[in-house]
């Protein structure tokens, strides 16, 4: 890690500074505040990343203000919304010292169009507050989420996270941004840097370069507000649920699954989970085994046995007419239901009048956010427990699910832990997740966890499988493999930083992206 020393003098005329342009209570300096806004799952013990104070503008002006100070006395500044991205690093800076400036302050629904379907929303405006929006002022417009609802939907969308509607790809659902840059500059992509343009929220382009993908994992901006495309409420919402009785019917399955994703007779964006990774949703591992080392096959089997899961369980939902979405359940259940020793069950709801939804995976496929499945963390260590995020991309072939599955289950059973296995699959391609559990006060166990998913990051790529979300510990590894053209994506990236934050004070680090002061 990078370390970054600033003079004890220059860091309090920083921090003077901001707290005269952001006003009493906005600036945490405090050290057991600040314990609460790193890494959540960090380990027990040594450096990890840490603020050095937590800036909380409330307006686009202050977060000017902010990076003009910024620039001036040399400092980083490290940007998140709500700072959730759990299992990748929470609020946590890449570089220990940062000043955090943390958005949760600006948390305005600034615009809902019932016509256009889309709101316009501040940073700190978290899928709950959306959500809580759209049903106070009698909206019809359904929202997509991620399974936990209580991050920024701009910080998530900007880290390519996933929802589980028809809008559920929320980069490709956004549209429209305004960024402040790091010399303090604000900008407009697309339509909107047309003055009063129309069209802004509705589409994506505008005139010359699309430059919205940029300000996604990148250290180039700060995103200020942002357009959302919502979808009107369906006339039917029929939630699917598959249980596959063995392991090797994952392959079966995707095969399968792939023409429904293309055609669009699967809209939304299923979630194949294993079966240990369903159980940890309503469950302790110790309630199933104590020993050591990774979950026998013979507790693993009785775990399949349970009520409504299986080797793997799939859920995916179906929208829209009625009798288009009855129509599509045939094909569903002609092409899954058919599967050896498969079991395909639904449910049927009238989208305009949703009854209260007890499930949390029917919700979420609802867009009515929750946080019911923050309990697969504590699989290991109850409330102490905490996971790494280890995503690859990937085809929707039996092949490349197959690969994924025994590569990062081979490696993290060898270390010792469970596999808890989650595809994600969009209408080309499907992103395997890992949910790396551990227990944050074994630090033996944290240890290893953290090791077997650095050790994943090269094996994966090394089979054509590369991360597209990363842990901040190991943001410069993922970024080595890389590597087409002696790195070119990372030099076309190091050329914009130093364009166009010659200072390097914007979030120094984050996807490997380093500006020329601290490259090396």
């Amino acid at each position: 890690m990078p370390v970054i020393t600033i003079d004890p003098g220059q860091f309090t005329n920083a921090l003077a500074a901001f707290q005269d342009i952001l006003g009493p209570g906005a600036v945490i300096e405090d050290s057991a505040q600040l314990a609460d806004l790193g890494d959540p799952f960090a380990p027990p013990q040594g450096d990890w990343y840490k603020p050095g104070a937590v800036l909380l503008p409330a307006s686009v002006e202050q977060v000017q203000a902010v990076l003009r100070i910024a620039n001036e006395k040399k400092v980083p500044v490290w940007t998140n919304g709500q700072g959730r991205n759990n299992g990748y690093g929470g609020a946590a800076p890449r570089v220990s010292g940062s000043f955090v400036l943390s958005l949760k302050r600006m948390n305005r629904v600034l615009e809902v169009n019932e016509q256009s379907a889309y709101a316009l929303v501040e940073p700190g405006v978290r899928f709950f507050d959306l959500y809580d929006h759209l049903r106070e002022t009698g909206s019809k417009l359904w929202m997509s989420v991620p399974d936990l609802g209580w991050g920024s939907v701009i910080g998530n969308t900007l880290d390519h996270g996933v929802g589980y509607t028809p809008m559920g790809d929320h980069m490709n659902s956004q549209c429209g941004m305004e960024v402040v840059l790091a010399n303090g500059d604000v900008l407009r992509t697309g339509l909107g840097g047309l003055t009063g343009a129309k069209g802004w929220h509705v589409y994506k382009h505008g005139c010359g370069p699309a430059i919205d993908g940029l300000f996604s994992q990148s250290n180039y901006g700060v995103v200020t507000k942002m357009g959302v495309q919502l979808m009107p409420a369906p006339e039917c919402y029929m939630p699917g649920w598959l249980q596959l009785k063995n392991d090797s019917d994952l392959e079966v399955m995707l095969e399968r699954l792939r023409p429904l994703m293309l055609n669009g007779t699967i809209p939304n964006q299923p979630m194949i989970i294993n079966s240990a990774c369903a159980m940890s949703a309503f469950t302790q591992r110790d309630a199933w085994y104590t020993g050591e080392g990774p979950l026998p096959q013979s507790v693993i089997d009785e775990i399949c046995r349970q009520p409504m899961l299986g080797a793997w369980v799939m859920r995916f939902a179906l929208y829209g007419d009625e009798q288009i979405v009855e129509r599509q359940r045939e094909i569903v259940s002609q092409a899954l239901g058919t599967i050896d020793g498969a079991t395909l069950t639904f449910s049927k709801y009238d989208g305009h009048n949703l009854p209260e939804l007890d499930n949390p995976h029917e919700r979420v496929q609802a867009g009515i956010p929750s946080l019911a499945l923050d309990q697969m963390t504590r699989w290991y260590g109850g409330e102490k427990g905490g996971h790494i995020g280890f995503s690859s991309a990937m085809p929707i072939t039996a092949a490349d699910g197959a690969a994924i599955r025994d590569l990062v289950r081979g490696e993290v059973n060898a270390a010792g832990l469970d596999y808890s296995g989650v595809f994600i699959v969009g209408k080309r391609s499907m992103i395997h997740v890992c949910l790396v559990v551990f227990d944050t006060e074994n630090a033996a166990q944290t240890e290893t966890a953290y090791a077997v998913s650095k050790s994943m990051v090269k094996s994966a790529a090394k089979q054509g499988y590369g991360e597209y979300r990363s842990h901040l510990d190991f943001m410069d590894l993922v970024a080595d493999q890389y590597d087409f053209n002696n790195h070119a994506q990372r030099r076309f990236h190091e050329v914009l930083k130093d364009a166009l934050d010659p200072n390097g004070i914007l979030s120094p680090g984050k996807q490997g992206i380093w500006p020329r002061v601290m490259r090396s």
